[in-house]
């Protein structure tokens, strides 16, 4: 701790006896006749130097005033001066100067210690830092990577025949599904962790919870997306869902804008729910929800809840658009037995487009559509964990 400081100055009395750098400080001392022991703790070395004699102090203290350089002074010729910074000399000059900057109070005090871009700059790093950290371990990668040659083995290779239709469908529901899953509980717990120390650091005036919100935003969602996408590049070309480069890049947006959404979903009930079990729960019970309603599990729902139910699952707009992304390019198919293309029911030899194999889904609106839907949702979950930070708390603190 001591050597991480940038600039220390020790006092002695009330007086300085030295202001520098704190690797300078034992060499300093040393000019003087005081030599620390080998491996010796160098705050333990000052504080016994200081405190063991009356004599000693007045001698750092008389040997300081002698060393010491002042902005704008000659600087002194002794020895001892190469291991000192200088003393800012008060002048409106000084506060020019980056080493000095924080020695000499600003005129004008604000509400916050620093501005907003500041809070956010230093904010973003250290979520960054911790993320990176708990994001990119050997264990995730293995997760990641593992699953997708088993995703791969599974849909190896897929003909394009008509009776593969059912199980492109299924890698689609599967990467759009699991992924949002999984990183919707990982934004589950982020804010109840820190929540604790967010309240005291509000508390004390440290920062704006708009410059918290918006760094941790900023710093965590791309580092979440890495993993997703390398299982995406690794399954896709296995399975052999789509030969057109366009079309993978369209499906792997898809995929990560409904990543998005579902680590804004789980921000917003990790802020809303101050009990980490009670947000658990609702998670899970929002999750299966939108899963059963989405349009995979169940075609035919109850009129009442098939009206209005659908369309506020996150699944739903990006299984539609994956779904109608496959079957584009001009990718031709060959009959089978005309179980699911109508055209093939009398031509079982015969070859048909992938925008015949659409009909066998019910597609619900444009591509476009579900993509402007789905940024709405990531935008309105992100606002709805911002406000819910911000008012659902146990501490007070500055907004």
């Amino acid at each position: 701790i001591f050597q991480s400081f940038d600039q220390l100055i020790l006092l002695a009395d009330g007086k300085n006896i030295f202001m520098g750098k704190p690797s300078n400080a034992l060499d300093y001392f040393a000019t003087m006749g005081h030599h620390s022991p080998e491996q010796y703790n160098p705050a333990d070395y000052v504080m016994d130097l200081v405190n063991q004699d009356m004599k000693i102090r007045e001698e750092l203290k008389e040997a300081y005033l002698q060393n010491r350089m002042i902005e704008g002074q000659p600087r002194p010729s002794n020895i001892g001066t190469q291991y000192l910074v200088a003393e800012p000399s008060g002048k409106e000059s000084d506060l020019t100067n980056p080493d000095n900057v924080n020695l000499i109070p600003d005129k004008k005090e604000g509400k916050w210690p620093i501005g907003f871009l500041a809070q956010m700059l230093i904010l973003f790093s250290r979520s960054f830092r911790l993320t990176g950290k708990a994001q990119f371990t050997f264990l995730n990668f293995a997760q990641a990577l593992s699953l997708a040659v088993i995703c791969g083995l599974c849909w190896l290779q897929m003909d394009y025949t008509e009776d593969t239709i059912p199980d492109r469908s299924s890698f689609i529901f599967f990467i759009m599904t699991f992924w949002p899953f999984q990183t919707l509980m990982m934004g589950l717990l982020s804010f109840p962790f820190e929540r604790s120390v967010i309240d005291k650091e509000r508390a004390s005036g440290s920062f704006r919870l708009s410059a918290y919100f918006i760094g941790k935003s900023l710093a965590e969602a791309p580092l979440k997306l890495v993993l997703p996408t390398l299982f995406l590049i690794i399954a896709y070309w296995m399975a052999r869902i789509n030969n057109n480069f366009a079309i993978f890049l369209a499906i792997l947006v898809f995929q990560l804008l409904s990543i998005l959404v579902a680590e804004s979903v789980g921000l917003f009930l990790g802020a809303s729910f101050r009990n980490l079990h009670h947000a658990i729960t609702a998670a899970t019970v929002l999750l299966i929800t939108l899963m059963l309603v989405g349009g995979f599990f169940i075609k035919n729902l109850p009129h009442w809840l098939d009206v209005w139910t659908p369309w506020l699952s996150l699944f739903r707009y990006a299984y539609s658009a994956c779904i109608r992304l496959q079957f584009k390019g001009g990718q031709v198919f060959r009959c089978v037995d005309g179980s699911y293309v109508d055209v093939c029911r009398n031509n079982p030899n015969g070859t048909f487009h992938g925008s015949d194999a659409l009909r066998y889904f019910t597609i619900g609106l444009d591509i476009g559509w579900d993509f402007l839907i789905l940024f709405g949702m990531f935008i309105a979950f992100r606002l709805g964990a911002y406000f819910s930070l911000r008012f659902i708390r146990s501490n007070s603190g500055r907004t």
